[in-house]
């Protein structure tokens, strides 16, 4: 077992899409799900790769852990993982964790990237590949405040995301009306774009929940194996 968890070499590529078509047999489904979030691994040593002292989800605070970032699979025969990604702090790439570095065996081609970034990467990996249906994309807030998250889910003809963000959002019900301003730094000419002092305040995302009605809202039965979910 060691050794294939060390040692072995595979195509991992490949093993992803002989798996992600045993998934789609099974499950695949044209109103599927993906869904990306992150769990941590709460670990006491210091020279498993990743490891540091960072937010601990499964614990609710900072705690010295992994965290991996994951993509699920649902549709209304069932679920299943697909993909994972394991998230590297940035220090771990700093001259200091060399040594840890060499005696993890990390790849020299391994870079930085951010949690937003590895979920981007598999969602694009299993766009790319093609093989299981989905219409849908869900994630926390973590995803859904990202600039980078929600043009890679916009990208692609007929997905529909449903992103988490924070309550205290800023929003609009209609594209708000600006204009570019001229301003001189630096003794260079710039602009940038502000607000129309006519255009009304933005409001919150939890006020303008709060203000919508139920009847937006309906319960499709039976989808994955639950009584039922809601939507909007």
């Amino acid at each position: 077992m060691q050794r294939m968890v060390s040692d072995a070499q595979w195509d991992e590529d490949l093993f992803l899409q002989r798996y992600h078509r045993l998934v789609g047999e099974d499950l695949g489904d044209d109103e599927g799900i993906l869904i990306f979030d992150e769990t941590s691994f709460v670990k006491k040593g210091d020279d498993s790769i990743g490891v540091a002292r960072q937010y601990c989800g499964s614990l609710g605070k900072g705690e010295n852990c992994q965290v991996g970032v994951f993509t699920a699979y649902a549709s209304p025969d069932g679920y299943a993982l697909l993909d994972k990604r394991l998230f590297i702090p940035e220090k771990w790439f700093s001259e200091p964790y060399q040594e840890r570095r060499l005696k993890c065996r990390l790849p020299e081609t391994t870079v930085f990237q951010t949690k937003v970034e590895l979920a981007v990467e598999m969602l694009e990996q299993i766009c790319t590949e093609g093989i299981l249906p989905f219409r849908y994309v869900v994630a926390d807030a973590g995803y859904g405040k990202s600039i980078d998250f929600i043009p890679a889910a916009e990208k692609h003809p007929g997905v529909v995301y449903f992103l988490a963000v924070p309550s205290d959002t800023l929003c609009w019900l209609k594209p708000p009306v600006t204009e570019e301003r001229v301003y001189t730094y630096g003794g260079e000419r710039r602009s940038k774009t502000i607000l129309s002092e006519t255009e009304r305040a933005p409001v919150t995302a939890s006020s303008f929940a709060l203000n919508l009605n139920s009847y937006f809202w309906y319960r499709r039965p039976g989808f994955g194996g639950h009584q039922g979910t809601d939507r909007l």
